[in-house]
Formats: C-alpha cells, sequence, structure tokens
C-alpha cells in the first residue's frame, strides 16, 4: 500500500500535514506560535513645562524664548538611548516620548498597546526630570493596572526618592549604566528589589552607543553627547553638578565614536553637548574639539567665563564649529556658594564675554533672578543693563531650589519653601518665600523682565549682535 506524506507552513507559525494511506487521508493541525521576547518600554518625559499662565501669555510666546524652548524640546533623551544600548538581546525595547500635553490615560494608553497589543510590556521605565515626576507618577500608576513593572530614574529620583517610591515599583539612583541590566535580570527571576542605586564609579570609558534608531526613521533635528558628566564645582543651585558621583570625562576614542555614529545619522550634525561645565575639567580638549571639526558638526555647550583667560582654547572651541556658548553669569545681586573658582565680580565676567564673542562664538548669559538680596529695583536695574548688554543671546530663569540642592535644604529648613507639588518647579515660577518680595511679587516683577528682554525690538539688537559674529567668524574662515 502505497503512503503520501505531506505537509505546509504558514507564515504564523502553523502547519498542516496530511498522510494518504489508500483511501484514507488523515489531516493533522498544528499551531506553533513563537513566544515573544519580554519588551521593554522607555518613556521620556519631556516637553517644556511652565505652571504660570500670565508668563505663558507675556513671555514664553516671545519669538528670544520660543526659538530656545523649540530646540530644547528637539533635544533626544540621551540617557534612556544609552540605557537601552545596555539592555540584553533577549528584551524587545520601545521608546514613548511624551510631550507633557497629550492626555494622561492616553499616554498609558500608548505605552501598553505600542506597536502591537499582542506584546504589551513587562517593564516600563520612566526618565524624569523635576517638574514633570508627578506626571510620571500619575502614568505610572495607570499603566500598574495592567501587571507591570513601573521604573523611575534620573536626577529627580536619584535625588529625591521618597517622593517616588509610592508611585512606581522600582526607583534607581545614580548612574543607570551600572544597575539596569541586574534590575531587569531580577524582574526575570520574579525578584526585583525596590531600589537600585549606583556608587558613583561608572567610567565613562565605557559608555555604549545610543540606541539613535529607537527614534525612528526621522532623525531628530539636534543630537546629544556627553562629554563630560558631573562639575567640579558644586554651586548651591545646581541639581547635576554631583548628583551622580564624582565629575568624569569621557576618552577621546569613545567621544569619536559616538560622534561618528551620529554622522552616519545626518552629515553636518547640530550637537548639543549634554554637559554641565564642558571645559571645567584639566583635560586636553584638543582631541574632541578636533573630532567635532572633522565631521563638521555645529554644536552648542555650557561653560563657565574662564575659557576666556585661555586663547589658544578659545581659537580651538571656535574653528571645531562652536555657534553659541552658555556661560553662567548667574545672579546680579547675589553670589552662589560652590562656585569655586569661576566666582568672579560682574565687570570681570562680562570682559570674558566680549573676549569669547570677539572670538567668533555667541554667548548665550544666563541669568538667575529671585536670589536672597532680590528687590524690585534689582530687577529693574537688570532690566535696565540687559537693554545694552553685549551677550548675542540671554537665558532667564527664577531661583528654583530642586531637590538634592544645598539650596533646597537651606529653605526647607527655614520653612520658605512654598506647599504644592513638584510640577511648579519649571524653572518660571516662584515656588519659595523671597526675602525682600512676597511671591507674587517677585512673579509679577520676573514675568514683566521676560516681556521687556524678550521684546521684538530687544530680540532684534540681540539678533543682530549674533549676525555680526557670525560674519566675523566667516571672514576669519575665509582668510584661513
Amino acid at each position: 500500500m502505497e503512503t503520501d506524506s505531506r505537509s505546509e507552513f504558514g507564515r504564523d507559525g502553523s502547519s498542516l500535514s496530511w498522510n494518504v494511506q489508500g483511501d484514507d487521508v488523515v489531516i493533522q493541525f498544528t499551531m506553533e506560535v513563537p513566544v515573544p521576547k519580554p519588551k521593554l518600554t522607555l518613556v521620556s518625559m519631556s516637553g517644556l513645562r511652565v505652571g504660570h499662565e500670565e508668563l505663558l501669555q507675556r513671555g514664553l510666546k516671545l519669538p528670544g524664548l520660543a526659538r530656545r524652548a523649540s530646540a530644547l524640546s528637539q533635544l533626544p533623551p540621551l540617557g534612556l538611548l544609552t540605557i537601552a544600548a545596555l539592555v540584553p538581546e533577549s528584551w524587545d525595547i520601545e521608546l514613548v516620548m511624551d510631550d507633557g500635553v497629550t492626555p494622561e490615560c492616553e499616554v498609558a494608553d500608548q505605552i501598553l498597546s505600542g506597536t502591537t497589543s499582542l506584546n504589551p510590556p513587562r517593564v516600563v521605565a520612566f526618565s524624569a526630570l523635576t517638574p514633570s515626576a508627578d506626571r510620571a507618577a500619575r502614568i505610572s500608576r495607570l499603566v500598574q493596572r495592567h501587571n507591570v513593572t513601573t521604573v523611575i530614574g534620573g536626577l529627580h529620583a536619584t535625588a529625591t526618592p521618597e517622593h517616588c517610591r509610592p508611585h512606581f515599583d522600582v526607583v534607581v539612583q545614580g548612574d543607570g549604566e551600572s544597575t539596569f541590566a541586574n534590575l531587569l535580570a531580577d524582574v526575570m527571576e520574579g525578584t526585583p528589589a525596590a531600589s537600585y542605586r549606583a556608587d558613583g564609579s561608572f567610567s565613562l570609558a565605557d559608555s555604549p552607543l545610543p540606541r539613535w534608531e529607537l527614534l525612528g526613521k526621522n532623525s531628530p533635528p539636534r543630537y546629544t553627547i556627553q562629554s563630560m558628566r558631573g562639575c567640579p564645582w558644586a554651586c548651591s543651585f545646581c541639581a547635576a553638578s554631583r548628583m551622580l558621583g564624582p565629575a568624569r570625562v569621557k576618552p577621546d576614542d569613545r567621544f569619536e565614536a559616538e560622534l561618528q555614529a551620529i554622522s552616519d545619522q545626518q552629515s553636518r550634525p547640530w550637537i548639543e553637548l549634554a554637559d554641565d561645565n564642558t571645559f571645567a575639567s584639566g583635560r586636553d580638549h584638543g582631541p574632541m574639539l578636533e573630532s567635532l571639526q572633522n565631521h563638521g558638526a555645529r554644536w552648542f555647550t555650557e561653560s563657565d567665563w574662564r575659557i576666556a583667560k585661555k586663547p589658544r582654547l578659545l581659537q580651538q572651541i571656535a574653528d571645531s564649529g562652536c555657534r553659541q556658548i552658555l556661560i553662567g553669569l548667574e545672579s546680579s545681586v547675589f553670589r552662589y556658594p560652590g562656585m569655586g573658582a569661576k566666582n568672579a565680580d560682574w565687570e570681570r565676567m562680562l570682559e570674558a564675554v566680549v573676549a569669547i564673542q570677539e572670538a567668533g562664538i555667541v554667548v548665550n548669559g544666563c541669568l538667575i533672578v529671585g536670589a536672597d538680596g532680590e528687590s524690585k529695583e534689582s530687577i529693574t536695574r537688570l532690566g535696565d543693563f540687559l537693554e545694552e548688554a553685549p551677550m548675542g543671546e540671554i537665558q532667564l530663569t527664577l531661583q528654583t531650589p530642586f531637590p538634592g540642592t544645598s539650596l533646597y535644604k537651606t529653605l526647607l529648613q527655614s520653612e520658605r519653601l512654598l506647599p504644592g507639588d513638584f510640577s511648579r518647579y519649571t524653572l518660571f515660577d516662584v515656588v519659595y518665600q523671597p526675602d525682600q518680595m512676597t511671591a507674587e511679587q517677585l512673579q509679577n516683577e520676573f514675568n514683566a523682565l521676560i516681556e521687556r528682554v524678550f521684546r521684538p525690538e530687544a530680540q532684534a539688537r540681540r539678533d543682530s549682535i549674533q549676525k555680526k559674529i557670525r560674519s566675523f567668524r566667516r571672514a576669519a574662515r575665509d582668510q584661513v
């Protein structure tokens, strides 16, 4: 008796087989569906947040502020993309970008459904700064209803884990590179701890290449690289300088590798160095600047006025494609503790501003309003000064005592922090009791200053300064 056996296979893993023995046909259908990988969903809590409606109407719609706000909103979540590179291949990864405006229930639905509801996330990890931490907590609670482990990390979680623990299953403090793979392994074993804390020993020599492909098909207008983590100074208002451990620099070969990966995505990229104070270390910055120049990068960073004391370095910075440097001038009425060697009188810093711009680099003068000693009169004087100031760009923020800073501890101990949640810690909203005014008076004076400094005529004057600096830079380049 002849026997005929045949099989067919479907794309979904199903199979159909039959045996023919004489006049008898035996049909067997089997369905084999591959077990999906566990999925990790990374959630970046982004978007510019301002709680004060009057300021939104009077200031942030002005061209000068809107331009910088737009640039900040375009920055990719470097921390999460870096962590993603350390996730084992046994996991699927998805990235969700929160804009701070979409209803929280819709963000939760997006997290849970992702690209396919057939494979919901096993772990949802949030990265949030202080003003977005409460929103992240509410979204976490929505997601937790679906048997998902939620995690939060970043500066806010590091500074105030007690605020995060009631709303997240796991709190990660410090460098995520040191702990995240262990966390995922513990989740798979069913034994995740409530908290993981890095000891600050992670070496930037071990930094992986960020997973830029998670951003999707559209390249971001601006890319970010961290050349240095932390800062040797400990300014009392700064939440980032030493929160994650001691100041560390990224070796030149790792910096070059990351820059090459970005250049492979986009030629002549726009780069923002995600540093607290790029030139504060004693490293030789020449190789890093040479890499930026060789890749045709245009870039922005933050530093302090002391680079003006190093003409050769300043020229290297300009030649390498630096378009703008944010220089912390800080307060016009108060010198913050912990500023170390960057502490200087007002006139000395302004001389440095002129020197930096004469080298062909626009200075974005960063000023804090509302420190102790601030009054209506001092804010008016600051406005008068900024009408004629030499800086090509200005950044104005209110003093904000972020958790983890000595400023926060001082105001907390003196019972000067105002009631309310952390969503108000935006850099544009008064969250403490000033010493010379009421909180309402300070907010009103700051709003009026914003409107004055960023009105179209004032911004046009700074734009003309920038145009002159760019023209000077082109002329200098043509002479080479």
